[in-house]
């Protein structure tokens, strides 16, 4: 996933939004890399994705993790940030 932007949600997830061009399945319950760059940040674990009735124009998703990441939406928009399932 090619991440475009990033809201941390008080429940306490994090969500990462962009596209994923490899697949039409639900992403859930998976490891996955990120990277900034093309440098290794981070590794988390995804907790799933979250659905709407209304597809984004633009065919972005939006994937979920509880595991605390230090990336916002401004350092998005700054640098090229990717997310790999392992």
């Amino acid at each position: 996933m090619a991440i475009v932007e990033t809201f941390h949600l008080q429940l306490g997830y994090t969500v990462f939004v962009g596209s994923i061009q490899s697949s039409n399945r639900i992403v859930k319950n998976t490891k996955a890399k990120i990277f900034i760059d093309g440098n290794f940040f981070q590794t988390i674990e995804i907790s799933g994705e979250f659905l709407t009735n209304i597809k984004h124009p633009q065919g972005y998703r939006a994937i979920s993790t509880t595991d605390k990441v230090d990336i916002d939406s401004v350092f998005v928009k700054q640098y090229f940030c990717e997310l790999k399932e392992i």
